[in-house]
């Protein structure tokens, strides 16, 4: 058998030069680095489309409940006062409609009603970032909420006492005081301590963080939302007490959600939800009763 010979094909007519072999190298280079970019960040654009695509359907989300909501007019008053307040659920359920509510300072009141009946939606109404509300609402500016789950962002103690202002507007010794007024003392030397304070801390330590940021802040109003529910009836009743004296010094008020006793005792006023009968305007009324 004869061997094969195979010859390489001539592509160019004439010599090719070694600098225009180069000047070839270098450009399929550039075109292949090119096109090799795509397969080298095709995770980041998957990601990035993935990204805009949630946030485009959260944003397609909330322009169809648009229409449900609501108007509450809020304006800034010495006393919580609403007219005509209705509250709903997205769904366009109506927990509570046509409230009328007055609370003054020197006043202690306690809201109560069955789980799931609107509690903290209206404490949200109040706050004014419920967005199912309609009615008017006069609440005092220097105003404080208390959350059940209070929110603490990650880093220094002292940024999450201080949260949302600076901690440079307060000195140590106000943030160590106000610490050892919610039953925090052991966390006094450790302000510049880096950590991810929502989960360092217990649910009953968080709750008495929450109660220091207000004792820091010293506002004249004070809206607790089940703020001890997870402490001790001893720590309950003395952060309650310290909640109280604050809010008497400052010539304000206090308006708490709580099922225990203990928290009752600090309260002259009670209002309650009470479920009404299916027909209803509302699932619930609002009635008022002394504690």
């Amino acid at each position: 058998m004869f061997p094969f010979v195979v010859a390489a094909p001539r592509f160019f007519s004439g010599a090719i030069q070694l600098g225009e072999l180069m000047q070839i190298s270098s450009a399929f280079g550039q075109v292949q680095g090119a096109l090799s970019w795509f397969v080298d960040n095709y995770s980041s654009l998957a990601s990035w489309r993935a990204t805009t695509d949630r946030l485009t359907s959260f944003e397609a989300s909330f322009t169809a409940l648009a229409p449900a909501r609501a108007t509450l007019a809020a304006t800034d008053s010495a006393a919580l006062e609403t007219h005509d307040l209705s509250v709903a659920l997205p769904d366009g359920a109506v927990l509570l409609a046509g409230a009328a509510l007055h609370a003054a300072a020197g006043d202690s009141v306690l809201l109560q009603g069955p789980s799931g009946s609107g509690k903290s939606t209206l404490f949200r109404a109040f706050a004014g970032i419920w967005p199912f509300a309609s009615g008017t609402l006069a609440r005092p500016a220097d105003a404080m909420f208390i959350p059940q789950r209070p929110y603490f962002p990650n880093g220094p103690l002292r940024d999450a006492l201080a949260y949302p202002e600076v901690p440079a507007n307060y000195t140590d010794t106000q943030l160590r005081q106000a610490l050892a007024d919610a039953l925090l003392p052991h966390l006094g030397d450790q302000l510049d301590r880096f950590e991810a304070w929502s989960q360092q801390l217990s649910g009953g330590e968080q709750q008495r963080l929450a109660i220091a940021r207000v004792l820091l802040k010293q506002p004249a109003w004070v809206f607790a939302d089940e703020a001890t529910s997870a402490l001790d009836e001893a720590a309950e009743r003395s952060v309650y007490q310290r909640l109280l004296d604050l809010v008497k010094a400052k010539h304000g008020a206090m308006v708490s959600i709580s099922h225990g006793p203990t928290v009752a005792a600090f309260h002259n006023r009670c209002w309650e939800l009470q479920a009404q009968p299916p027909g209803a305007p509302a699932r619930y009324k609002l009635a008022e009763k002394r504690s």
